[in-house]
Formats: C-alpha cells, sequence, structure tokens
C-alpha cells in the first residue's frame, strides 16, 4: 500500500516539475480547481439554458390546458411535452446538485491551498531563524 502512495507522490512530483512536494500539491489543486472552474461554467450555463427552456414553453402549456376538449392525438402531444417538461425540470434539479458539490469541492481545495501556503510560509520562516 506504500508503495501505491508512493507512486502517486513521485507521479504528482513528475508532472508539477516540483520535487518539493509542498509545490506539487498546491500546482496539482490549482490545476484541478481550473479545470473545475471550467467545468462549473459550463455547467451553470447549460442549467441556465435549461431554466430558459422550461420557463418558455410553461406559458404555452398552461394556456393550452384551458383550451377545451381535445382528439386523442392533441392530448397524446400534450402529454409528451408535458413528459419532456417534467424531464428537463429533473434535469435542472440534478445539474443545480452537480453545480453545489463542484463549488463546494473548489471551496475545499481553495481553503487546502491557504493551508498550504500557511503553512510554506511558516516552514520558510522557521528556516530564517
Amino acid at each position: 500500500m506504500a508503495s501505491s502512495s508512493s507512486n502517486n507522490i513521485n507521479e504528482i512530483k513528475e508532472v508539477s516539475g516540483s520535487y518539493n512536494l509542498a509545490m506539487a500539491f498546491k500546482s496539482h489543486f490549482n490545476n484541478e480547481m481550473t479545470q473545475e472552474k471550467g467545468c462549473l461554467k459550463r455547467f451553470v450555463e447549460k442549467c441556465n439554458q435549461l431554466e430558459k427552456k422550461v420557463e418558455d414553453r410553461q406559458v404555452p402549456l398552461k394556456e393550452t390546458h384551458h383550451l377545451g376538449p381535445f382528439n386523442k392525438k392533441a392530448v397524446a402531444i400534450l402529454s409528451c411535452l408535458v413528459e419532456t417538461q417534467e424531464r428537463e425540470h429533473n434535469r435542472i434539479i440534478l445539474l443545480t446538485a452537480l453545480i453545489n458539490d463542484i463549488s463546494d469541492g473548489i471551496r475545499e481545495k481553495e481553503r487546502q491551498a491557504k493551508l498550504m501556503e500557511v503553512h510554506e510560509q511558516v516552514s520558510s520562516d522557521e528556516v530564517r531563524v
């Protein structure tokens, strides 16, 4: 098990180009945060698009329900549109949960990076003394 951990640490050192472990982890966290922020941006854009689509479709659906009796074909089409609306609303809920989870992860990594900076500063101050 220690061998696997050592391999991961060595891989991080190689990828970051730094053999100072704190610098390697800090670099690794910064790269991950950059990637996650890009992912977060795409998910937020997709969620906003879905919200707009659901909102735009809501008024015509409500108005259609009040128009009166429909033949079977029209009822089937309306049912399909309502199901689509519900599915897209469920996607919004899932995307919102995912966005919140990614945001929490980014905040945690930012907190960890700041702790590493503090630790680095304390270590460098100890070396000077």
